[in-house]
């Protein structure tokens, strides 16, 4: 369900999640370099969270009390294609409980989901630029 702590939660699962050992470059505790969230219509906006390892898009459409989201998470090219594809198993296993379609590729992830929007759509943009002003403090 969207709510004010959605926005925390997708950005902590996919950009502050470790990339495991084994030679690769994690990125647990990756600095966030840089974080805007903006809207580009009357019922959509889009969060951008780069970090060192991963940019994370987020673009969230709200329609009457839907929200149309979609994840795009773009690893850095030192993190191993391997980690990426257990980031993806993973979204794919909890997707089976929610609207959601996932589609991988060896460094990045796509996420489309529907949930019910609990939260107006200036709410939500609020709450996002308001994660992004904690992110980069």
């Amino acid at each position: 369900m969207l709510n004010k702590a959605f926005l925390v939660s997708a950005t902590a699962a996919l950009v502050l999640s470790g990339c495991g050992s084994d030679n690769s470059t994690s990125a647990s505790g990756s600095q966030v370099l840089s974080c805007s969230a903006n809207a580009i219509s009357d019922d959509t906006f889009i969060m951008e969270v780069v970090t060192e390892n991963v940019t994370l898009t987020t673009t969230t459409k709200i329609a009457g009390n839907l929200a149309n989201i979609e994840y795009d998470a773009s690893y850095a090219p030192e993190v191993l294609a391997a980690y990426v594809q257990q980031e993806c198993d993973e979204n794919k296993r909890e997707a089976q409980e929610k609207n959601a379609q996932i589609v991988c590729g060896d460094h990045s992830i796509n996420i489309k989901e529907v949930s019910p929007a609990d939260i107006s759509f200036e709410d939500a943009l609020k709450s996002a630029q308001n994660e992004c002003r904690e992110a980069i403090r």
